[in-house]
């Protein structure tokens, strides 16, 4: 019997990793890594030598079978991404599914899946937040093109606070479309028009909807030396971020309160 362990790692501070993940890594016989690069920074910094194997979201089919091979052989693996939880908006969910349609999901499978759990960017931003989060809707990314808009639309109809992922590429592009759209949303409620359809349940669906982003966080850089994070509502963050070129770098998390 051999076992995948997914295993969670640091989303900045290197000091965030459980003991338990740490022996996991140095008595695997292999780390599967979404870039080698990365993943050497806490090895050696933990002085962990498990040699480690690439695997990302544009690995070719052989090098899928390459890891199933080695798990039905006996060896024991380790699935790591560059930070945070593996499977979370990242392509280690593809090799879970893979595995288990291999080796099958009961007790009795020869290769068992066991997470290592760890950090995560959307739990910790909603841990700062101060925004209720008894409920919430994770999104991941928004498109970069196609569908961008839809996606917009449905964040701001969300009856729950909604987590989103954006790159510092696109960070000000996102909010500044979310604000336009929150502004046409309210004007068309004026006009007595219902332009955004709610993602609750059919006994609220088709009540007017006041969309009012006074309540947006942004984190950036979670847990690393230049963490910031932007309260209130969106055209002073806005400003606040645009004003500033540095504070346009690095990972951003964003939560649309209710």
């Amino acid at each position: 019997m051999s076992t995948l362990y997914i295993v969670g790692t640091p989303i900045g501070n290197l000091e965030d990793i459980s003991l338990r993940a740490l022996r996991v890594l140095g008595e695997v016989d292999f780390i599967l890594s979404e870039d080698t690069r990365v993943t050497a920074k806490l090895l050696k910094h933990y002085n962990i030598k498990t040699p480690a194997i690439s695997y990302h979201q544009h690995s070719a089919e052989d090098k899928t079978e390459k890891i199933i091979d080695f798990l039905a052989s006996g060896k024991n693996l380790a699935l790591v991404s560059d930070a945070g939880m593996p499977g979370i908006s990242d392509p280690g969910g593809k090799l879970i599914q893979r595995v288990i349609e291999k080796f099958g999901a009961a007790n009795e499978s020869p290769v068992q899946i066991e997470s290592v759990p760890g950090p995560s960017a959307v739990t910790a931003a909603l841990s700062i937040s101060g925004l209720p989060t008894d409920k919430f809707i994770f999104m991941g990314w928004p498109p970069h093109k196609k569908g961008r808009q839809t996606f917009i639309r449905r964040v701001l109809a969300s009856d729950y606070p909604a987590v989103i992922y954006e790159s510092k590429h696109r960070l000000v592009r996102f909010l500044e479309e979310l604000k336009k759209a929150a502004e046409e949303n309210r004007q068309a409620n004026k006009n007595g028009r219902i332009e955004l359809k709610p993602t609750c349940s059919p006994a609220c669906a088709g009540r007017r909807r006041r969309v009012d982003l006074t309540s947006v966080v942004v984190c950036r850089e979670l847990s690393k030396m230049h963490e910031t994070v932007y309260r209130g509502e969106i055209s002073k963050i806005i400003e606040k971020i645009k004003a500033s070129p540095n504070d346009q770098k690095g990972e951003f998390v964003v939560i649309v309160g209710k």
